[in-house]
């Protein structure tokens, strides 16, 4: 290195020039490593879109899932009710079915013995005219044990408002005493013969008060659920 100002002067002009393109090179170098906001924004606004559209489309599937499965709850819970109502319907079908049968061997089984030992008495039963009431075929003679006339009176009452031609809305229950066709016949096959088939809505007032007894002796309130605990309270 000279001595002397020139000399030094000399120095700083060789040394200048390489700390300027060492600046450059460094801010050039910044740059290249900087990204720019508008190249980041586009990628994040698509991410949260793309996002934002899976979680909708979550939600719609979920709440499809939630209402099939409660129409799925509900077909079950119906077809658990027409089975339950089918069941039902079949063992009373079997059960009138059985009655009716118990009826008819009981009726054949006395018929042939009153033929065999006896000669068979005319019909008894007639049809009365429609503006006459019906003539009493039977006779109950109440016995020790019995229901009051009180008691079968609070019966009808309950029943059928002391009605003895009233009718069910469904046709089934019919008289006093809301018999089904079926119990009557069972009951008539096995202690009142000449009433088997007569409609119960239909008989004269003294054949349903006997039949009433005859069914209570056999069942006792039973047939009657509600309202014979009404009558047996009586």
């Amino acid at each position: 290195m000279a001595s002397g100002k020139d000399g030094a002067v000399v120095v700083m002009r060789r040394v200048q020039p390489r700390r300027s393109l060492l600046a450059l090179v460094i801010v050039a170098s910044i740059a290249s490593l900087t990204v720019p906001a508008a190249a980041v924004t586009p990628l994040v606004q698509a991410d949260v879109a793309a996002f934002t559209s899976r979680a909708e489309q979550w939600t719609l599937a979920r709440s499809a899932y939630r209402e099939s499965a409660h129409e799925q709850a509900l077909t079950l819970a119906a077809e658990a009710r027409q089975a339950e109502e089918d069941r039902i319907a079949a063992e009373e079908a079997a059960r009138i079915a059985a009655a009716e049968r118990q009826a008819a061997e009981e009726a054949a089984a006395r018929t042939t013995t009153t033929t065999t030992t006896t000669t068979t008495a005319a019909p008894t039963t007639t049809v009365a005219a429609p503006d006459s009431p019906p003539t009493p075929t039977t006779t109950a003679a109440p016995a020790a044990g019995d229901p009051t006339p009180a008691q079968w009176a609070v019966l009808r009452q309950c029943e059928s408002s002391g009605n003895y031609s009233i009718v069910s809305a469904n046709q089934r229950y019919r008289g006093a005493y809301q018999f089904s066709q079926a119990t009557w016949d069972w009951i008539a096959g096995l202690d009142h013969p000449s009433l088997v088939g007569v409609d119960p809505a239909a008989a004269a007032p003294a054949d349903q008060d006997a039949m009433a007894l005859a069914l209570w002796r056999r069942r006792g309130w039973s047939p009657w659920p509600i309202c014979g605990q009404q009558a047996a309270a009586a």
